[in-house]
């Protein structure tokens, strides 16, 4: 449930960030969706720069174990926000691809 909740929190924060974006650049909301759903991916995935930038403890220490704060919910969430963002696009510009 914990997960979901994770999955379901992930997929609004990158929908709020999108949109606020979109709002205030004056572009599309879904010609933003791409650039929001990979700097997610890269702000959630582990063992890259932008994990540490924006987490200053992505790590805690549980029984002499290195656990992940979140899990992997939040990777999830930003893939299939970013592998919507890409259908969602083919679709809405398929005249330009056909």
């Amino acid at each position: 449930m914990v997960k979901l909740l994770y999955f379901i929190t992930t997929i609004a924060i990158l929908s709020l960030i999108n949109f606020i974006s979109s709002y205030y650049f004056q572009f599309s909301f879904i010609d933003l969706a791409l650039p929001v759903g990979v700097l997610g991916i890269l702000a959630t995935a582990p063992n890259n720069f932008l994990t540490d930038f924006f987490n200053s403890q992505p790590y805690m220490e549980v029984e002499q174990e290195r656990h992940a704060k979140f899990g992997k919910a939040p990777i999830y969430a930003s893939a299939a926000y970013t592998l919507y963002a890409v259908i969602f696009i083919f679709v809405y510009y398929r005249s330009y691809f056909f």
